[in-house]
């Protein structure tokens, strides 16, 4: 199911950050590889080793949680809770990180090729900046969204749940509001009206103790945390804890999505007016992609020796080509003729015609152009 929590019409010129949790990551990567499953309760299990029984649930899929088995329970726990399904259907199974790290890898790959900035945060979720990419448009935001999971699942088999609003924090209530398989994005001029909704347990950090102090104070809805005095929170819980409660109860968080990685592509992708069956009806559109891409690169003084395309087409399907420069460039033109080339090979090598909805360029392989100079530099 997908929800939306924004308003039609103009874009917002704000960043954007996405959060992308991954369902029921465990089981749902065993009834990918066990399809026979997918429709009967699958419980992921730690197995102490004791007794077949003893032992604690990782994780479950949707079927054996409407059964009362969560995360953290005895296995044995979980087993009386299925004493009335029909015996065999229920599949219990020991945790097996080398392939759930392995399908994790797969996606993250994926999702590293629509962002501006990656922050893993764990197996089965992540954070990406796409100000950039999306040209701080939240419409274009929904729509890289949509492809994303649509990728996801093309590659891995898995369906993820985003949240897209414009900081950390409020992408990953966002991401938690409709699952499984959702989609929430938190127009900035909706944040108040969102979180007003929500109980104080949907800001990430908040613990247990924390959590149950809240309730003894008559604290449970984000709205009521707002009205507290920051000196008495400060009292209650330190200057550090009172600080990041006072400002998630009013949606703000200043933290940067931590790549941890040096940035290795600059890239923007942008949706076509109407859809195009031609390169020259994509072309003016491409240039102006590309002086987008070029200002990016000039401002973070980097050159580029790759250059891709990609094209989403009406089918939410895509398709992309590269072309390694002989040189390291920072040249608008050389990126603008690269990216027109690649366009009319792939809109030319195909058998069937093809509707392009979204167009991208993305440059990589990219390196420190402060105090030196190109190749197209001693050209010009």
């Amino acid at each position: 199911m997908i929800t939306e929590i924004r308003e039609d019409g103009k874009p917002s010129s704000s960043r954007i950050v996405s959060h992308i949790d991954f369902d029921y990551f465990y089981a749902q990567c065993e009834e990918i590889r066990r399809p026979e499953i997918k429709y009967s309760p699958v419980i992921i299990c730690v197995y102490s080793g004791r007794t077949l029984d003893s032992g604690i649930v990782s994780t479950s899929n949707y079927v054996a949680r409407k059964y009362g088995i969560r995360s953290g329970i005895p296995i044995k726990t979980a087993k009386s809770k299925l004493v009335n399904v029909l015996e065999g259907s229920a599949t219990f199974l020991p945790v097996d990180m080398r392939y759930y790290s392995q399908k994790s890898n797969i996606a993250m790959a994926v999702i590293k090729q629509f962002a501006d900035k990656f922050e893993h945060v764990g197996v089965d979720e992540c954070f990406i900046e796409i100000t950039e990419v999306t040209g701080s448009d939240f419409g274009e935001a929904k729509a890289l969204a949509w492809e994303l999971k649509n990728s996801i699942k093309k590659e891995t088999g898995l369906t993820c749940s985003i949240g897209i609003a414009s900081n950390k924090l409020l992408a990953k209530i966002a991401s938690d509001f409709q699952k499984p398989d959702g989609l929430t994005v938190i127009m900035p001029e909706q944040v108040t009206d969102f979180i007003s909704k929500c109980d104080v347990n949907k800001i990430p950090g908040i613990g247990n103790k924390t959590r149950e102090r809240l309730s003894e104070m008559g604290v449970r809805t984000i709205p009521e945390l707002s009205r507290l005095d920051s000196f008495k929170l400060s009292d209650e819980f330190g200057k550090k804890t009172a600080i990041y409660l006072h400002d998630a109860a009013r949606g703000i968080d200043n933290e940067c999505v931590k790549s941890h990685d040096s940035t290795k592509q600059i890239g923007r992708i942008s949706t076509l007016k109407r859809d195009a069956i031609q390169s020259s009806e994509m072309y003016d559109l491409l240039q102006d992609i590309c002086r987008s891409v070029h200002k990016m690169i000039i401002d973070r003084n980097v050159a580029f020796r790759n250059i891709s395309i990609l094209l989403i087409l009406d089918t939410l399907a895509n398709m992309t080509r590269s072309k390694s420069l002989k040189v390291y460039s920072t040249d608008l033109n050389e990126l603008y003729l690269t990216a027109k080339l690649l366009l009319n090979e792939t809109m030319d090598n195909n058998d069937r015609e093809i509707k392009v909805r979204r167009l991208g360029v993305k440059v990589s392989n990219l390196k420190d152009n402060s105090g030196q100079n190109t190749m197209s530099d001693f050209i010009r």
